[in-house]
């Protein structure tokens, strides 16, 4: 059967039975159904743990989730095999920026990988990066005029931690905005899955042209080493041995899209937080000391990832007393779980003084805790400092429009935030 007719059914198959299962009442029909993953996780709350028909299992529970999310023997591989060796062209010589990265990884392997990756994100460099987040704010302040409507995503929640993460890992600035285009498909249709031929193809292309760009890069550190994390990858042992090219290619991509999609969801719904909320940012311009725990109510209010899936390598039985047996595989929606109201009190509400906004699930825990969580507050805390010091009138702060979320299943976070200081 050719590529495109096998890719063809198995979209429409997907499709239909998706659909029936919604109309059923499904769990899990229901969950691909919805429009706001929060909405839906939080009518889910009252039971831990929802059964589908398919198998599958579905939580928004917060302590069902961090309990998986911390446990060893709840793995990230299977499913992932799965779902990227499915409808597409991947095989095992194809360098896949997901499944061949720490994302998709569990056990040694993925402790391996991660403890050369964290080589490149020590306390030192983190003062640089907070150096940079602060010049590249000021640079982009610079193009913004009072008074005149402006879209936030593309002055400051796009093009920060995008700059950002290109520095990092060693991508001249000269690709920013291809790997803006790369990870809008790579974050869009790879996470959520393609659902047309079309879509595979674009997929594939981005990947290809991505993987490319870091493989070209490799063979350049590999003779010039910087102080970058592909060097870092390219040049640094793991229990004796080197990381192979396609864990360096796979790591370095992932952690490119990683490194500005999800932190653009912060800075963006973040603010969009604030600007509905006009007493709580007045109090939080004078009193930026407030800006990390209020960073982790906009994680806590909006999650960059939406759900995570995870199956069990063994027989075992949860702290609520659900049994399971090996194999069984699990949606932990942690958008939900953040607002669980068994731990946070008037879940819905944002407050930039919620004491234990820190419990958010947002950036995981455990091994797939995510290596790039720092760098996301870093670069929030200097760009919510540096607009407080320089629009200080925060009665000026206005949408001057509909804000516009993302087509996106895996990721939330707005298009468009249409505003002006």
């Amino acid at each position: 059967m050719p590529a495109s007719l096998k890719s063809f059914i198995y979209f429409g198959l997907s499709s239909v039975l998706m659909k029936a299962l919604a109309v059923i009442g499904d769990s899990v029909g229901r969950f691909v159904a919805a429009p706001d993953l929060v909405t839906f996780g939080r009518k889910f709350q009252p039971q831990p743990i929802q059964k589908s028909i398919t198998g599958l299992w579905l939580t928004a529970n917060h302590q069902v989730c961090t309990e998986i999310l911390k446990s060893p023997n709840w793995l990230s591989r299977p499913l992932a095999e799965k779902l990227y060796q499915g409808p597409g062209k991947y095989d095992s010589e194809t360098i896949h920026p997901f499944l061949d990265s720490i994302i998709a990884l569990d056990g040694p392997n993925q402790r391996r990988i991660k403890r050369v990756m964290h080589t490149a994100f020590t306390p030192d460099l983190m003062q640089s990066w907070k150096a940079s987040s602060d010049s590249v704010v000021k640079k982009l302040i610079q193009d913004v005029t009072r008074g005149s409507e402006f879209d936030f995503v593309q002055a400051f929640a796009r093009p920060l931690p995008l700059e950002i993460i290109c520095e990092i890992i060693g991508v001249p600035l000269e690709y920013k905005e291809k790997c803006s285009q790369w990870g809008r498909v790579l974050g869009g249709i790879g996470l959520d899955l393609p659902k047309s031929n079309k879509e595979l193809i674009q997929l594939e292309e981005a990947s290809i042209d991505l993987t490319s760009l870091i493989e070209e890069l490799l063979e350049q550190r590999r003779l010039q080493p910087k102080n970058d994390l592909i060097s870092i990858l390219a040049n640094t042992d793991s229990d004796g041995e080197r990381l192979t090219d396609k864990e360096i290619i796979a790591s370095a991509s992932f952690t490119l899209i990683a490194g500005f999609e999800t932190t653009m969801n912060l800075l963006s719904v973040g603010t969009l937080a604030l600007l509905e909320n006009p007493i709580q940012l007045e109090e939080l311009a004078r009193n930026p000391e407030l800006v990390p725990n209020f960073d982790e109510e906009a994680l806590r209010l909006s999650s960059p990832i939406q759900f995570v899936v995870r199956t069990a390598d063994s027989n075992q039985v949860l702290s609520d007393g659900t049994e399971v047996k090996k194999g069984q595989t699990i949606i932990l929606n942690l958008s939900g779980a953040n607002r669980d109201p068994k731990l946070f009190s008037n879940p819905d509400e944002f407050n930039i003084h919620r004491e234990n906004a820190r419990k958010n699930v947002s950036f995981g825990f455990g091994a797939h805790h995510c290596i790039g969580s720092q760098l996301a507050r870093v670069e929030a805390e200097a760009l919510w400092r540096t607009l407080f010091t320089a629009f200080p009138d925060t009665a000026s702060w206005k949408l001057a429009g509909e804000p516009i979320y993302r087509n996106t299943k895996l990721i939330r976070s707005l298009d468009q935030l249409p505003m002006r200081f």
